[in-house]
């Protein structure tokens, strides 16, 4: 039974978590989320829970995190880069309302 689980003692020795149980948690629980969407999608068959492999995953020191926050660059800017054009033979103020609704 104490090998399905994770002691202190593995995460204050643990390089990848720095001694930290929230990076630890947090790092077992993106691999678990993952593990199951990969089951889900039919890319795997699980024989245990998830959370169990992700946990086995961490004291073998197989998991890491990625500390880089995502680049301006990578996120859409909906507000500047999804914009639709309104044709130019139609005239704003002589567009009903429901004509509008059609043009977005």
């Amino acid at each position: 039974m104490s090998d399905q689980r994770v002691y202190l003692d593995d995460i204050y020795a643990s390089k990848e978590s720095e001694g930290s149980v929230f990076r630890a948690v947090v790092m077992m629980a993106k691999e678990a989320r993952f593990i199951n969407q990969q089951a889900l999608d039919g890319f795997i068959q699980l024989t245990k829970k998830p959370t169990t492999i992700a946990m086995y995953k961490f004291k073998e020191g197989k998991l890491a995190v990625s500390d880089s926050a995502p680049q301006k660059n990578d996120v859409v800017d909906f507000a500047t880069e999804v914009v639709e054009e309104v044709p130019s033979e139609v005239a704003p103020e002589s567009v009903s309302d429901a004509e509008a609704a059609d043009l977005f």
